[in-house]
């Protein structure tokens, strides 16, 4: 599937995701997936990095609320979280994506486990059984999931290119709920991939609203909101957010000329199209 040019790509998952067949067996054949976070070693090293940027600039209390905006096919990373010292995880996705075997859970304890990062207690036959003796749990309603989580309770968000996928309707009311469930000096960083996940340029601008918004396209594994970097940090900054930009990814050059995206996107300045990924801190005010 990646080998393929983009409008072939989305005309493939267009029709596929329309085929009675479960997400489980999609994922297997490597069509759709929600990222590699089912892989101990990515799902350590995801965590590792925006944890480090974090800490990098604010005091992590004892015994930390963490929570994870999209983990997608794997859970893992709340027991990584749990690890580097969270006393509970919070993972929010917008669909039941995460495997549910146990082998990739023990495998990840013994490779924590030798980098010095043990997790005692954690002797569940099932994942289930893991995930309530680590405390991590798993919301699977997306942004009404939020509900879930009690005002001011968490010290550390965290996302790893999952953003860009969020509804450009929901954003604004995502937002809105991760400023009500952070503490005032909590902190969270996210990462976040504005290229159009059909090849990797800004063929997605080639639609209009009309268009991409409907559920047809929206659900059919390659949904951006299109919500443009500098448009983006406006809606986190008006939900109650201050904004840093630590790390910056720009193309050489503009990927999609101009008068091949929709007219929508007439009234943005190239500069709004020039950013393929950033990292951005965030702290409410």
């Amino acid at each position: 599937m990646s080998q393929l040019p983009w409008w072939l790509k989305m005309g493939a998952k267009l029709g596929l995701a329309r085929l009675p067949v479960p997400y489980g067996f999609w994922k297997k054949l490597g069509i759709f997936r929600h990222g590699e976070m089912m892989v101990p070693e990515r799902a350590v090293s995801a965590f590792e990095s925006h944890f480090a940027d974090a800490t990098a600039r604010a005091t992590m209390p004892a015994g930390f609320h963490s929570l994870e905006l999209g983990p997608g096919d794997s859970v893992l990373s709340g027991f990584v979280a749990r690890a580097f010292g969270a006393g509970k995880a919070w993972l929010v996705d917008a669909g039941p994506f995460a495997e549910t075997g146990i082998d990739g859970c023990r495998e990840l304890i013994e490779l924590l486990t030798a980098r010095g990062k043990p997790l005692p207690g954690i002797i569940g036959d099932t994942l289930a059984q893991a995930m309530a003796q680590a405390e991590v749990e798993y919301l699977t309603d997306g942004t009404r999931s939020m509900a879930e989580i009690p005002d001011a309770s968490i010290d550390f968000a965290w996302s790893q290119v999952v953003l860009e996928h969020i509804y450009r309707a929901d954003f604004p009311l995502l937002m809105r709920e991760l400023r009500r469930v952070m503490k005032p000096d909590a902190i969270g960083v996210h990462s976040i991939d504005f290229r159009d996940h059909l090849g990797g340029g800004l063929n997605n601008l080639r639609f209009a609203d009309d268009i991409w918004e409907k559920p047809k396209f929206r659900d059919s594994g390659f949904y951006t909101n299109r919500i443009r970097p500098r448009e983006m940090i406006g809606l986190m900054q008006t939900a109650g957010f201050s904004v840093e930009v630590i790390d910056q990814q720009r193309w050489p050059s503009l990927p999609l000329p101009r008068d091949r995206m929709a007219p929508q996107f007439a009234a943005f300045a190239d500069e709004d199209f020039m950013v393929c990924e950033i990292r951005v801190v965030m702290r409410p005010v």
